[in-house]
């Protein structure tokens, strides 16, 4: 027998290698969440094998630790690499439901102002009481929590069949909030009191540094300037003025607001927030931006229990993947 050339063995190991780097181009995700995400992408937009493989190794790279240690900003760096490797057509499909609809597609991270039990403002956190509390102490919370939203309610009904006038009821109501936090507050002992408050700064804290890590995955994935920093701050603190007067405004009709007027009342703001996003941002980071803002609403629909149906689209397309 011949012996083989060495162009020919090359050839051969050539075509053997190519089929092993074909076989081997599947991406796996360990992560039950994050292989849901990849599947409800693929099945909602149809996806290449180039670009569906693509997607896994991002997610498999930015979000591999898990929901509870994974990074808050990981989507953005997933949407950065995302924007680069989808075709056209695919983030025109992506973005095709979100220009429809005038979705905002941009929710930037923003602080809140939590307070605690002892707030000026703030509501009781419940599962923290909850969390130092003994079963006495749980009982007798419960029972003081029902006796006032009884209270409460009563009052409410009264303003709203006209026996109690709005000043008044709210008055009342405020009293009823102050009477109930002090009755609970009598509950707990100093050494819980004090382990609520190392809880609740606890929590700010992580807030705040989630916050933070999201802002600056942000910033990076966009390669913001300073200048647009303060110029998205801008756009966004007179957005969130505007809905809330008019959910003020919505407020103070009562029974005669009219929900469809406030849907596409809050539609118009959106669509003025965007037209200024479009302005502010260049065309790739506006395709980041709208990237990042259609993997949020697929994160929530696929990897938050939201099974029902395909995300903007109720018509069952082949979710099959394109050669």
């Amino acid at each position: 027998m011949k012996k083989l050339s060495l162009l020919t063995i090359i050839g051969f190991m050539f075509i053997i290698g190519c089929d092993n780097i074909n076989n081997d181009s599947d991406v796996n995700l360990d992560d039950p969440e994050l292989q849901a995400l990849a599947e409800g992408l693929n099945a909602d937009i149809g996806l290449s094998k180039s670009s569906d493989d693509a997607f896994k190794d991002a997610l498999n790279r930015h979000g591999k630790d898990g929901k509870h240690r994974r990074d808050p900003g990981f989507l953005w760096n997933v949407a950065a690499e995302m924007q680069e490797s989808l075709t056209q057509e695919e983030k025109d499909k992506m973005f095709e439901w979100m220009d429809a609809n005038s979705v905002a597609f941009l929710h930037a991270p923003e602080r809140k102002d939590h307070r605690g039990p002892k707030g000026d403002k703030g509501g009781i956190d419940i599962r923290l009481m909850m969390t130092v509390m003994d079963t006495d102490q749980q009982e007798a919370f419960k029972n003081i929590m029902d006796s006032y939203r009884s209270q409460m309610d009563e009052v409410m009904r009264a303003m709203k069949d006209g026996s109690k006038d709005e000043a008044t009821a709210k008055a009342e109501i405020e009293a009823l909030e102050l009477a109930m936090k002090n009755e609970i507050d009598s509950l707990l002992t100093d050494e819980q009191k004090d382990r609520i408050n190392r809880l609740q700064a606890d929590m700010k804290q992580n807030r705040d540094d989630a916050f933070q890590a999201e802002r600056d995955a942000m910033v990076t994935a966009l390669e913001m300037t300073t200048e647009q920093e303060a110029s998205l701050a801008e756009i966004n603190q007179k957005h969130e003025d505007a809905v809330k007067a008019l959910f003020e405004e919505m407020k103070n009709a009562g029974d005669s607001s009219d929900r469809k007027e406030f849907e596409d009342r809050i539609k118009d703001l959106n669509v003025t927030r965007n037209n200024e996003l479009e302005l502010l941002f260049s065309d790739k980071q506006l395709e980041v931006v709208k990237v990042h803002a259609s993997l949020v609403m697929m994160f929530s629909k696929h990897c938050d229990g939201k099974k029902d149906g395909r995300w903007g689209d109720s018509d069952g397309k082949d979710d099959s993947r394109k050669d």
